[in-house]
């Protein structure tokens, strides 16, 4: 008798979990990176869901009907200024009037489309980069944005947002540094990447990226020679490639100059081991 009153306990309380977290208000995201951040910031109170699956390229996304339906239901949707998230905004509002749409990428200075490097190659053509996370100290104002935000939809006590702000700064910050510590004894400050994706950390560590493709696309061959010039005289030993992309004119680079291709995901969910990837194989 005693065993099944327990069991009984047992499957009540399992429910009443069950039941809570089912009636969590939902916040979306369109990136894993936010949802790292997202998550921390706004506790085991909400629910935070993503729209971008493993693999997906954000710069071709296109959310199917289910998806859409989803961010319907949310309380809440962060964008960051990725060109779908306006339509997709746009739509669920159409079906749930009382959604709160916040720009995590609120007051921060993006590199725009007009903006090259040195490479004459840019990142996401006709607008601004959005891959700011790949900065620890764009990270930190996404952070205190987030806080803005969810301060403004749920009845929350400010001090416990704040509270969680800091201590998710600190954690940014510690990366930060560590990064840093890892990068001190480059032999070359000059790196290649497939995609513009990781401007923002270059121009936060003080290195010198050189991009493969051209202009949103695959490089022409005038450009890959060019490339292939610039990261031989620089010493280059590390090519890095992303899963989004054609990860062939990264082989050939790499064979041809000798160095080492690695395979990075910007879009890593885990933003403190994505970071500390980079700076390790940067050193290695």
């Amino acid at each position: 008798m005693r065993k099944i009153r327990f069991a009984t306990v047992l499957l009540f309380s399992i429910a009443v979990r069950y039941a809570a977290a089912q009636s969590r208000p939902v916040v979306f995201v369109s990136i894993p990176p936010q949802a790292w951040l997202a998550r921390r910031l706004a506790g085991e109170e909400v629910e935070v869901q993503t729209l971008l699956t493993p693999g997906a390229n954000l710069h071709t996304y296109e959310p199917d009907a289910r998806q859409i339906k989803k961010l319907s239901g949310a309380a809440l949707y962060l964008t960051l200024g990725i060109p779908f998230e306006v339509t997709l905004a746009q739509r669920a509002a159409r079906l749930n009037p009382g959604i709160r749409v916040a720009a995590m990428d609120k007051g921060i200075a993006k590199t725009g489309a007009h903006d090259h490097d040195h490479t004459g190659a840019q990142c996401c053509a006709g607008g601004a980069d959005p891959h700011i996370w790949l900065s620890p100290r764009l990270m930190a104002a996404m952070a205190s944005n987030t806080v803005e935000a969810l301060c403004a939809v749920f009845a929350r006590a400010p001090d416990v947002y704040e509270e969680r702000l800091r201590a998710t700064v600190s954690e940014i910050t510690a990366v930060d540094a560590a990064v840093r510590k890892t990068l001190q004894g480059l032999k070359t400050r000059t790196w290649v990447a497939y995609h513009p994706s990781w401007s923002y950390f270059a121009a936060d560590y003080g290195l010198r990226l050189l991009v493969i493709e051209q202009d949103g696309k695959s490089p022409s061959a005038r450009h890959l020679a060019g490339i292939i010039r610039e990261s031989g005289l620089a010493g280059v030993g590390k090519v890095f490639t992303e899963p989004q992309y054609d990860r062939r004119p990264a082989e050939t680079l790499a064979r041809q100059i000798g160095a080492a291709l690695l395979a990075i995901d910007p879009l890593r969910e885990d933003w403190p081991a994505l970071l500390l990837e980079v700076a390790a194989g940067l050193a290695d």
